[in-house]
């Protein structure tokens, strides 16, 4: 396991109030701390491919009316890099974001995820249904309601190709391989949207403070090891999201662009059905809403907390 010290960033909007690392099963996350408001918005991490610089669009607006809690991710930022796949299963990543709020004291909170991280947020609402007084699903992944029809969900992950082109790249030889070809292969495909060559470069960066291994224990973790291609897997993953999400109490949101090529968009639709909450579905936007559209997201957050708080 290792612990990388990333440099601080030059420029920010906003400077965290409090910083700090929580310890679990001698993983060790490192979160931050914004504002005062209440309530308190907590931002969950997504796939180890990024850290919680994923949320900078949100975090500066946000904390001006909330408390606003985030954390890396294991695997990412600076928190620790478990070598095993088990470390990365989204029950640990739940475990994790309670630990965070135990932390820093916070009884509950609106939790706010953005695509891998619809697992562990629906964990946490069903689970710790008293922590959790609402929930935001943005560009929700792993929901599969419908057989996947993406071509990076079809390419052969575990063999060795005598090709990479396209969406074969999804695959255990190319990101072991050429590592930074494959993030940003993966950043251009979440942010499809013309003009966004500045966004893509800045999740590619993300990308390089982590490290290939760990991408892929992050994949086997739920067991793509087995599988000859990630299609398999997600049928099997969205119908236990599924029995989670109907058992979801508190108030949902689900935030999904209609230009996602990363996961169907009728998979954020039947998640909002199926949690009973609302949908708003963004025109000619793919699969990071927040840092494609930050202002009509953020204002979407606002207005969503601001109900769940006079509730």
């Amino acid at each position: 396991m290792s612990t990388v010290e990333r440099p601080r960033e030059a420029t920010r909007a906003r400077c965290p109030d409090e910083e700090g690392y929580v310890e679990r099963d001698g993983v060790r996350v490192f979160y931050e701390v914004y504002g005062s408001g209440e309530p308190t918005v907590i931002l969950l991490p997504t796939w180890s491919l990024v850290h919680s610089r994923v949320w900078k669009a949100q975090i500066a607006y946000l904390a001006r009316h909330y408390r606003v809690v985030t954390f890396d991710g294991r695997g990412n930022g600076k928190s620790d890099r478990p070598d095993e796949p088990s470390a990365y299963r989204a029950p640990e990543f739940a475990h994790d974001a309670v630990a965070v709020m135990e932390a820093t004291a916070t009884d509950a909170a609106v939790c706010v995820s953005t695509s891998a991280g619809t697992a562990w947020s629906l964990i946490m609402a069903v689970t710790q249904p008293e922590r959790v007084l609402g929930a935001v699903f943005i560009g929700p992944t792993s929901y599969a309601v419908t057989e996947p029809t993406q071509d990076w969900m079809r390419a052969p992950f575990n063999e060795r190709l005598d090709s990479y082109e396209g969406e074969n790249r999804y695959n255990r030889h190319f990101i072991r391989e050429h590592f930074p070809e494959f993030a940003q292969f993966w950043a251009a495909l979440c942010i499809p949207e013309p003009h966004s060559t500045r966004p893509i470069e800045f999740a590619s960066e993300m990308a390089m403070d982590t490290t290939p291994e760990v991408i892929l224990a992050t994949i086997d973790a739920v067991h793509m090891d087995r599988a000859a291609c990630a299609a398999e897997l997600f049928v099997h993953g969205g119908q236990r999201l599924r029995q989670l999400a109907v058992q979801v109490k508190c108030p949902t949101l689900v935030i999904q662009g209609d230009q996602d090529h990363t996961c169907l968009p009728e998979w954020g639709r039947a998640l909002a059905e199926d949690a009973g909450g609302e949908l708003l579905m963004m025109s000619g936007v793919g699969h990071s809403p927040h840092g494609r559209k930050p202002v009509r997201v953020n204002l979407a957050l606002r207005e969503f907390v601001e109900r769940v708080a006079r509730a």
